[in-house]
């Protein structure tokens, strides 16, 4: 099926997103725990993101996707993530991979989207061994790569590849590839983060990107699709894809805080907990936090769509602010993650209790490469006072 076969239903605006989003965090709290415990989301929960149309958020219009803003996609993402961190994190993967297919060649997204338009892909960035020959017509690629989030939902897999060029995304469907079950960790379990393995898997050359591409905002399907923030650098708009979720889960983990200690009473005082001074100002200064990274993240959505629009890439200071908030915005979450925890008491520490899943989901979400804050910080300080970039 091509792209001018495929016919675009009514778009929900994002309103009516996020409403739908509202409507599954009833059951998303209710399966966070199994989640967990299966290290993966359920069968269930993808099949009502798709009825949702989650995935289609950025996918473009010509593939059956909405083509709505990297801003619908946050509040979604940040939505979802208040019930449950692992499904708003996979929840944003399958957003913010379908919107880098439309990057693609489009011979490479006929194939993509050849049988369905509520296609969903994962990637994996980080190899701990391949080999990539150039052979006849494409490349020959054999490695083993982690952290593939969402993998066992997938059909396709975007493999970054690090090449004459840094680091091209090659495009492979999933009869190529083996899944290795191996992700047993601390936080954001349910992500389903699993190793892949690659054996001699030949890769033609309209399914490879080129980062120059990427990095000079000249992708070949951005130019055919006309979509405003593919005149960017890639990294501008993809590292706001996880800020939004764990902003989610620390609203997710503050209310569920809240809600514990109503009622509870200090253990030598006999002090109702809400009554205590300091745990009122803890409350406060954690939703303050919490609300100063929203302000943040959708000031910063709105100034990358602008330049997208404008088709005017910022100046190196701009896109190195934006890349610090992202990294702020984690590590702020980091924090009020902790300090909630420390006033929630004793009894968050059980299993069955949410508030200690969301400091673990948390915690390990903000060790992601692509937020770490010091790095982003000397970038900008750099910047700052017109020194040259950092070799690295």
């Amino acid at each position: 099926m091509t792209s001018n076969q495929l016919h675009v239903a009514k778009i929900p605006d994002q309103a009516e997103l996020i409403s739908r989003a509202h409507a599954l965090l009833p059951i998303l709290k209710e399966r966070a725990r199994q989640a967990e415990q299966n290290r993966r989301l359920s069968e269930e929960t993808v099949a009502e993101f798709r009825a949702a149309g989650f995935h289609k958020i950025l996918q473009p219009r010509a593939y059956g996707g909405f083509g709505l803003g990297f801003d619908t996609a946050a509040e979604v993402i940040r939505t979802l993530a208040t019930a449950c961190g692992s499904s708003g994190w996979v929840a944003n993967l399958f957003i913010v991979h379908n919107w880098q297919m439309g990057l693609f060649p489009i011979e490479a997204q006929d194939e993509y989207w050849a049988d369905r338009s509520d296609q969903v892909c994962s990637t994996a960035s980080f190899a701990t061994q391949s080999e990539m020959k150039e052979v006849d017509g494409g490349f020959r690629l054999t490695g083993h790569w982690k952290f593939s989030s969402g993998c066992d939902f997938a059909g396709w897999f975007i493999i970054l590849k690090p090449s004459s060029t840094s680091m091209d995304w090659l495009l492979v469907p999933r009869s190529d590839v083996t899944i290795v079950d191996d992700w047993f960790v601390f936080g954001l379990s349910g992500t389903g983060s699993k190793d892949l393995i690659l054996e001699d898997v030949f890769v033609p050359q309209h399914r490879r990107l080129s980062i120059l591409d990427l990095v000079a905002g000249t992708t070949p399907g951005g130019k055919a699709h006309g979509i405003p923030l593919a005149r960017l650098p890639f990294v501008l708009p993809a590292v706001w894809g996880i800020p939004p979720a764990l902003i989610g889960m620390a609203n997710g983990m503050a209310d569920a805080v809240q809600q514990t200690l109503i009622g509870k009473k200090a253990l030598f005082s006999g002090e109702l907990q809400p009554e205590r001074v300091a745990n009122q100002i803890k409350l406060a200064e954690a939703l303050t936090d919490i609300h100063a990274a929203e302000l943040i993240m959708r000031h910063r959505l709105a100034e990358l769509q602008s330049w997208g629009d404008n088709g005017a890439p910022p100046s190196q200071l701009e896109a190195l602010s934006s890349q610090r908030d992202a990294s702020y915005v984690a590590r702020l979450m980091g924090k009020v993650a902790n300090n909630l925890a420390l006033m929630s008491g004793a009894t968050s520490i059980n299993l069955s209790n949410p508030i200690q899943r969301y400091q673990r989901d948390i915690n390990a979400g903000v060790t992601h490469v692509s937020l770490i804050w010091e790095e982003a910080a000397e970038n900008y300080g750099r910047a700052l006072w017109e020194l040259p970039p950092k070799r690295r």
